[in-house]
C-alpha cells in the first residue's frame, strides 16, 4: 500500500440528546487517492455535487453490498 493509499478517520463519542445513548461520529479526511477519485466522480457525474453526497452512496452501498455477501 503505498502513501497515497491511506485513509484517515477520526473518530469521537457523542451523547443523543434524545435518548441519551452514546453514538460514535466518524469524520472522514479526503485526500490523496480518494481525493482524486471522488473528483472524477463529481467532474463526470450530474447526480454529486461534493463529497458528502458520494461518501453517503458508497456507505449505504456498500454495507448493501456487505450484508449481502454475509448472508450467503
Amino acid at each position: 500500500m503505498t502513501q497515497n493509499n491511506k485513509l484517515n478517520l477520526l473518530s469521537e463519542k457523542f451523547v443523543n440528546a434524545e435518548t441519551g445513548q452514546e453514538i460514535e461520529g466518524v469524520t472522514i479526511m479526503v485526500d490523496g487517492k480518494l481525493k482524486q477519485a471522488l473528483d472524477i466522480i463529481i467532474n463526470q457525474s450530474e447526480e454529486y455535487t461534493n463529497y458528502t453526497e458520494i461518501i453517503r452512496d458508497i456507505i449505504f452501498i456498500g454495507t448493501q453490498k456487505v450484508a449481502e455477501s454475509i448472508k450467503k
